[in-house]
């Protein structure tokens, strides 16, 4: 039987993968993104993708191996994870009151079923203004230096109103996409978690 493994350790892609599949394997690449230079943040996050992706794909020759990467643009910036609590609360300051889009490159790998998809999906949405009370806080209580933009909302955050697009997106997997790609291919069913 053919399994899930998503390439990634990010916690709110967990949770995801959890409400949707009955079970998977998690296997993180560790290639070094700084090494990747390419100046379109959409040509970026699937070059990312695609590059974690196939990194772990190589020890999963029979399973959907499955790759994200997320980054944040607010007035042409590309804003990915803090480096440090005090780069977070600037970054929280620079969004506060914005719109501003979130893209997350995705790439699906099996490898005996000669199956690749390396592409993009883009939430867009508006941030509510952000007192510096709430910014301080936020940074004290998340772990902001693990989510592109500093934040994350996997408790539907209320700071966060979507123009469009999928909150699953902004969490870090756009898995309308990736469920219709495993349906197409006939194996969602198999795969789903039982209600």
């Amino acid at each position: 039987m053919n399994e899930i493994i998503l390439a990634s350790q990010s916690v709110g892609r967990k949770k995801l993968f959890h409400q949707y599949f009955e079970s998977f394997k998690i296997s993180v690449s560790n290639i070094d993104e700084s090494k990747i230079r390419i100046a379109d943040p959409h040509e970026l996050v699937k070059r990312l993708a695609y590059l974690k992706t196939a990194a772990v794909a190589k020890f999963y020759s029979n399973d959907f191996v499955m790759g994200f990467d997320t980054l944040v643009m607010c007035e042409d910036r590309v804003l990915g994870k803090p480096r440090t609590k005090e780069d977070a609360k600037e970054t929280l300051r620079f969004l506060s009151g914005k719109y501003q889009s979130v893209i997350t490159g995705y790439c699906i790998i099996h490898g005996n079923r000669r199956i690749e998809v390396n592409d993009r999906a883009e939430t867009k949405l508006h941030f509510a203004s952000l007192t510096e009370d709430f910014i301080q806080r936020y940074c004290e209580e998340q772990p902001v230096t693990r989510f592109a933009g500093a934040y994350a909302v996997q408790d539907h955050d209320a700071f966060v109103n979507i123009e469009s697009g999928t909150m699953e997106n902004i969490v870090g997997a756009p898995m309308d996409v990736i469920v219709k790609y495993l349906q197409d291919w006939g194996v969602y069913e198999a795969l789903k978690k039982s209600a």
